[in-house]
């Protein structure tokens, strides 16, 4: 019993993040509200959204607390929830070890062939005060790759990241600002496989064993002791500017993850990364021999983004009905590269549509690069709770590999 019980903890800590991305791609949680207006929030962000989307956006208008926000995301949601999706057994049919297996296989033989996501959590303490930021997230995702079900590598990515946020504004004429922002982030990392570029390494987690490792008799310590993992960390820095008229149109841009290299650490276990932090070890096996392997680093990507944002006015009806059209063009370098296409343009567009009812009821919708998504929050005040469903691309190409992803959130704190 005990050893089904530490294996479903183990499980769940797999299957429990961040918006749609690669392993290797620039650490940032999951903004529900950026997501749900199509990924458009450089100059429309708000609350602890700035911390990520653009620094210049702090303000002493976006006084925020969270204590603490959670989120759960599944990717491929349509697949799950169809009848006899792994969802729908474990909603409906989960009455017994035999369902919870079979569960898992149709989890497994839902996964796609090539990069892409599985099930991620994140949660997050933030605090916006006057012109500075301050937050801590921590986030768990499972990516996946190979050529899809059984033969798919899972590797999980878990995160933790300290980011402090300065702006400063400066007010020309009346009606005029101007801001500049810095963050930086100290972000560890790590993962479940000995080195990303390199997936033929031991490492990571084969999606046909998971049956045979929860039938196993010492499944925890297999999980904790025979997974190859990384570790790491990186100082990333964002740098962004906002022109506001009135609060009615902004314009910005952001550099987003400056120094994003990552130097990583390599080690024989989870038990064994745990003994090299601690000297103890979790679980009722000892890991043996504490071993180092190789440490190599990799860069995640510069971004350099542009948007602009229109809000109706905060006076006579407009203070209960407030809208805000965002639009982003995300990698600048990356678009004028090459010949600009429309294939190209539309691949880095973000466009975003809110409509905000009392102060209480919010309405979204988006594209991401031709993608629709959709979002609703329900503002208690001091509790808010946010719904997403959207899709990504995964592919080289748009609908190579189109992705769709559920996620709720929880927010506990204060907004104002």
């Amino acid at each position: 019993m005990r050893k089904r019980l530490g294996f479903v903890i183990i499980f769940i800590a797999f299957f429990l993040h961040a918006a749609s991305s690669g392993a290797l791609d620039a650490y940032a949680p999951l903004a529900l509200r950026i997501e749900s207006m199509g990924g458009a929030g450089v100059a429309s962000a708000r609350y602890e959204e700035v911390m990520y989307a653009n620094p210049a956006l702090v303000s002493r208008e976006n006084q925020y607390a969270a204590l603490p926000s959670l989120s759960i995301t599944l990717y491929n949601f349509n697949k799950l929830i169809q009848p006899g999706g792994a969802l729908d057994i474990f909603l409906t049919q989960n009455e017994g070890q035999e369902d919870i297996t079979r569960a898992i296989n149709q989890l497994i033989n839902s996964i796609g062939s090539g990069e892409g996501d599985v099930i991620s959590a994140q949660a997050g303490f933030g605090f916006i005060s006057g012109i500075t930021g301050l937050s801590l997230d921590m986030g768990i995702d499972l990516h996946s790759m190979g050529s899809g079900g059984e033969s798919s590598t899972l590797v999980m990515e878990a995160n933790l990241a300290a980011s402090l946020a300065l702006a400063m504004p400066f007010t020309v004429a009346e009606n005029h600002t101007f801001s500049f922002g810095i963050g930086a982030h100290l972000i560890f990392r790590g993962f479940s496989l000995d080195d990303m570029y390199n997936p033929s390494l031991q490492g990571g987690l084969n999606a046909g064993s998971l049956i045979s490792i929860y039938n196993d008799e010492d499944s925890l310590g297999l999980m904790l002791n025979q997974i190859p993992v990384a570790f790491g960390f990186a100082i990333p820095l964002d740098f962004g500017f906002a022109y506001s008229y009135r609060d009615i149109f902004t314009l910005a841009f952001a550099a987003k993850n400056v120094n994003g290299r990552y130097r990583m650490q390599t080690y024989s276990g989870i038990n064994q990364l745990y003994y090299m932090l601690t000297g103890g070890y979790l679980g009722s096996s000892s890991p043996g021999s504490a071993t180092e392997g190789i440490n190599y680093s990799f860069d995640t990507p510069l971004s350099l983004d542009a948007g602009f944002a229109v809000s109706t006015p905060d006076e006579g009806l407009w203070e209960w009905i407030d809208v805000t059209f965002a639009c982003d063009i995300v990698d600048l370098a990356g678009l004028f590269s090459n010949p600009v296409s429309l294939e190209e343009l539309i691949l880095r567009s973000r466009l975003g549509l809110e409509v905000r009812l009392m102060n209480t009821f919010d309405f979204r919708a988006g594209l991401n690069s031709g993608y629709l998504s959709f979002g609703f929050t329900f503002d208690f005040q001091i509790f808010t709770i946010d719904l997403l469903y959207a899709t990504h691309e995964y592919g080289k190409e748009l609908g190579d590999k189109p992705l769709d992803m559920l996620s709720i959130a929880f927010t506990l704190g204060i907004e104002n």
